[in-house]
């Protein structure tokens, strides 16, 4: 196995220099980081976490409470939040909890054993006990993409806006039947950017034009019967829906019963999953924009660790990804 050694000698440089690249230290020059950054990587060189934790007092261990990891966004930021924390010579830690009790419990079995947490949160208090006894601690913490506003750091989804830009997407297409099929869990921020979007084009808001659904694929086809009523009976031309397993789910079904999708009704989905292009016709989406999430989250909680800063919060925005269904 490779020893920083190794690096060191193969970029003709001394071992502290080659530890202040890999802890990411100032005051060494870029070709000199370039290079010891490429030997390490060709050498298979990753430093030892305990070695690391017990010069510094830490456990080199960062913690993951998700409460899920069905579309494709969460799993992608889980993946990158791992990936970067390990490069850095950091052990992740991860626990899944669906529900706020589950969450509550999983903060408190995993935090003592972790530098930090990032919590892929369920819960609905701004005051929940498990964060305010993180806080308490002063275990450095990021919440990611919380159902509640919070006073401690997270990551904010601007939902509203994607909700907007799809209904003025759509009128411009020509289409004003418009209609929302959501979930349960985060509803209002759909149905409230889906509103704000039909008052700026001047079009009515009916209650009668909110469908509630099930989750998932299952959840988008049985909505089916009852757009195909209103499509019938109010000409709906244009949907958007709460995700993209929604959105597929229904558009199988519409499908069946003879709806020409985009020609006949135009449907836009949410969170920009893989499959989108892919499928016929490729999903019309709403995505999250403004860089990376779980780069971001890395950043942050990898400087609170290692250097006391403040983690600061951030809302991403959203904006449609243009295909085919709409």
């Amino acid at each position: 196995m490779p020893t920083i050694n190794d690096v060191a000698r193969k970029c003709g440089v001394s071992t502290r220099t080659v530890s202040r690249v890999l802890n990411d230290r100032p005051n060494v020059r870029p070709e000199v980081r370039q290079r010891v950054l490429a030997a390490a990587d060709q050498l298979g060189y990753r430093p030892d976490p305990n070695a690391r934790a017990l010069k510094s007092g830490r456990k080199q261990v960062v913690g993951i409470v998700a409460n899920s990891v069905s579309s494709d966004t969460t799993l992608h930021r889980i993946e990158v939040i791992s990936k970067l924390f390990a490069t850095s010579g950091y052990a992740v830690l991860m626990q899944f909890a669906e529900s706020p009790e589950m969450e509550e419990a999983a903060i408190h079995s995993i935090a003592p054993r972790c530098d930090g947490l990032v919590i892929f949160s369920n819960l609905h208090s701004a005051h929940a006990p498990a964060l305010l006894w993180l806080d308490s601690r002063h275990i450095p913490f990021v919440v990611v993409d919380p159902p509640v506003d919070i006073t401690f750091p997270a990551v904010h989804i601007d939902r509203r806006s994607g909700y907007r830009e799809g209904v003025r997407y759509l009128v411009q297409k020509g289409r004003r039947e418009l209609l929302l099929v959501v979930e349960s869990f985060r509803a209002s921020e759909r149905i409230a950017g889906f509103m704000e979007g039909l008052e700026r084009e001047g079009l009515r808001f009916r209650s009668s034009r909110i469908i509630h659904s099930a989750k998932g694929f299952k959840g988008g086809a049985d909505a089916a019967p009852q757009v195909l009523e209103l499509i019938k009976q109010e000409h709906i031309d244009g949907i958007l829906c709460h995700n993209d397993k929604i959105a597929l789910g229904l558009l199988g079904a519409l499908q069946k019963q003879g709806i020409a999708i985009p020609e006949q009704l135009s449907l836009i989905g949410f969170d920009d999953d893989g499959y989108d292009a892919y499928i016929n016709p490729a999903l019309t989406t709403i995505a999250q924009t403004g860089g990376d999430v779980g780069a971001f989250i890395y950043e942050q909680l990898k400087n609170a660790i290692e250097y006391g800063t403040a983690i600061e919060s951030k809302t991403f925005g959203t904006g449609l990804v243009l295909r085919a269904s709409a």
